[in-house]
């Protein structure tokens, strides 16, 4: 897909250009008539109020109109192509690797507690979130986290991953779509969903009748003064128009009694509003409305954002208090603002989230359909159904790695436990990594970046990345003990399990550390766990190799070369055991004999 973005970088960037020629043009073009429409109007003062100078300044204030009306269509086309542009130079970076221009990295969904998702990268700086992260919106932003990290693994089964499958293989096949509604996303960001408008969204309840009837009845009370005005009661005018100014004013003294702040700060959401019916128009369009509609969003969700428009925008003509103050004394505005709001809220609250949510759940789709796009090599993952603990991967690439520095591997497991041996910093830890991101991958519906993988539903468990924590009073091995705890808690539960263990008990001495491992090992030598284990305690390995577990085990490892002072690694993953260390050649390099 390199050469595609690329191409099409060059298309962007010429369209930028034509376009800002005519903001420019438009720019002059405003200023002109305005200067006429000015000028005439002065002329037509001194020349003793002519009517036709006049009507020539209205013609050219109608044309700067109409010019300031195509003018601010102009700009926004001028910025969706500049978001364009920033999302196709976000794509060739995921392409390079290079994440400078991936700002978004998901921290606020890292969780150290989660069972893998610190072990696997899948937020921060570096993350898989930030690489194919594409949403602009706190819905779609949070439904493809919750993707990566499995919230809905209890409801994950083969059919329902190969359907999510089909769907993200057609967006990847449109990478044309995606860049313009990341384009659209980026120009109208939706950071937060109010919480009044969730609120307002819950409400049950349409304004009391009472109030209904005051502000249908209220408005003609004006009849009064004009009934004055029109039978010459000029005494009665005046005394008319202040009794009617006196009610509505006593309305709106009632209404303020009654709680419609919610409702009233929900009203000031019209922008966010906006901002999701953009994502719904693209959605709907009648060349993706069979991907997404009725699916993922109902198909009256347009005109249901539509309508809320609508009453945010008649609400924001109440924000100031003195345009509040002046609309209510004519009328009692805020009674109607209510109704309008709550009339909505009954009508269509509820299904407002549901759509929302289902909205977020597309954007997901979209992030997922990423990896399809950016890696030189992908394939769509099998679902394996008749093999309870199982994972085959061919030519594997580590999708954070540098894409021309990344080392192909390959590995297959059948509810077995795998020991990975080698030197320091050979690829063990990385090789396990990359397994893990393969299922996460593969249970969201992505292509992942391998020449073939197939692999059973297993929930993911590691312990890799153990940290001390003094506010915790918890030292290394404590908190390492309480992770691989939770694994054999997990693996008593009899659901499929794939577990990574990086260098376990690495906080106790040999001795401890080679029995704790091998009973370690005990308890998930079960036929539907499968896992991998990096190490460096040999004695383990020579002790599982002689037969230590019902089901087996398979042993692989990294080696490495020496060339003077410098060790040089293949990364390339081999079968069978190795006995090899680097540490006391490393450790001489650093002047530690």
């Amino acid at each position: 897909m390199t050469d595609y973005f690329n191409s099409i970088a060059a298309s962007l960037k010429e369209a930028k250009e034509s376009i800002d020629r005519v903001n420019r043009r438009l720019s002059i073009l405003r200023l002109i008539f305005f200067m006429l429409a000015a000028a005439f109007v002065i002329a037509g003062i001194i020349k003793d109020r002519n009517v036709l100078l006049f009507c020539a300044a209205f013609a050219f204030l109608a044309v700067f109109v109409f010019l300031c009306i195509v003018h601010g269509r102009s700009k926004e086309m001028a910025e969706l192509l500049m978001q364009k542009i920033h999302a196709n130079d976000r794509y060739t970076a995921r392409i390079k690797g290079d994440y400078s221009l991936l700002e978004d990295e998901g921290k606020e969904f890292a969780d150290n507690s989660h069972p893998y998702s610190s072990d696997l990268d899948l937020f921060g700086s570096h993350s898989i979130f930030s690489l194919y992260n594409i949403s602009h919106s706190v819905f779609g932003r949070s439904a493809f986290a919750d993707k990566l990290k499995g919230k809905d693994f209890g409801n994950l089964d083969k059919k329902g991953i190969i359907s999510l499958q089909k769907t993200v293989a057609e967006l990847s096949r449109d990478p044309e779509f995606l860049l313009d509604y990341e384009a659209v996303g980026a120009a109208h960001p939706i950071d937060k969903l109010p919480e009044a408008l969730m609120r307002l969204c819950a409400k049950e309840n349409r304004l009391p009748k009472g109030f209904k009837l005051l502000y249908k009845t209220a408005p003609f009370l004006w009849i009064i003064p004009v009934l004055c005005v029109v039978l010459s009661a000029g005494v009665y005018v005046r005394i008319s128009v202040l009794a009617v100014i006196l009610v509505n004013l006593i309305i709106w003294f009632l209404s303020s009694r009654h709680d419609f702040a919610d409702i009233f700060k929900a009203g000031k959401i019209s922008g966010q509003a906006a901002a999701i019916k953009a994502r719904v128009d693209m959605l709907t369009d009648e060349t993706k409305k069979q991907i997404f509609v009725p699916g993922y969003i109902a198909d009256d969700f347009e005109s249901e954002v539509r309508s809320l428009i609508k009453a945010c925008n008649l609400c924001s003509l109440r924000d100031q208090p003195i345009s509040a103050l002046i609309l209510n004394v004519l009328i009692p505005f805020d009674l109607i603002c209510a109704d309008r709001l709550l009339d909505w809220s009954l009508d269509h609250g509820q299904s407002f989230i549901r759509n929302v949510k289902g909205l977020g759940e597309a954007e997901a789709l979209m992030c997922a359909a990423v990896p399809g796009l950016v890696h030189k090599e992908s394939c769509v993952p099998e679902i394996e159904d008749e093999k309870t603990a199982y994972f085959s991967g061919t030519d594997m690439i580590h999708p954070l790695l540098q894409p021309q520095k990344a080392v192909a591997n390959s590995v297959c497991i059948d509810s077995k436990s795998a020991l990975i041996t080698g030197s320091n910093m050979s690829g063990k830890t990385t090789l396990i990594r990359t397994v893990g991101i393969m299922c996460v991958l593969a249970y969201t519906g992505a292509s992942v970046p391998a020449k073939a993988v197939r692999t059973s539903i297993m929930r993911i468990m590691t312990s890799m990345r153990i940290a001390d924590s003094l506010e915790e009073n918890m030292s290394t091995f404590r908190a390492e003990l309480i992770r691989i705890g939770s694994i054999v808690e997990a693996s008593a539960t009899q659901i499929p399990l794939l577990y990574l263990i990086d260098e376990v008990f690495r906080g106790t001495n040999s001795q401890d550390r080679t029995d704790g491992a091998e009973i370690l090992l005990t308890k998930l030598d079960k036929p539907y766990i499968a896992g991998f284990m990096t190490t460096h305690d040999y004695a383990l390995c020579d002790r599982i190799a002689d037969g230590r577990l019902k089901d087996g085990a398979v042993f692989f490892h990294f080696s490495e070369r020496y060339e003077g002072d410098e060790v040089i690694f293949d990364y390339k993953l081999r079968e069978g055991m190795s006995h090899e260390s680097n540490a006391r050649f490393l450790m001489r390099l650093v002047g530690i004999e």
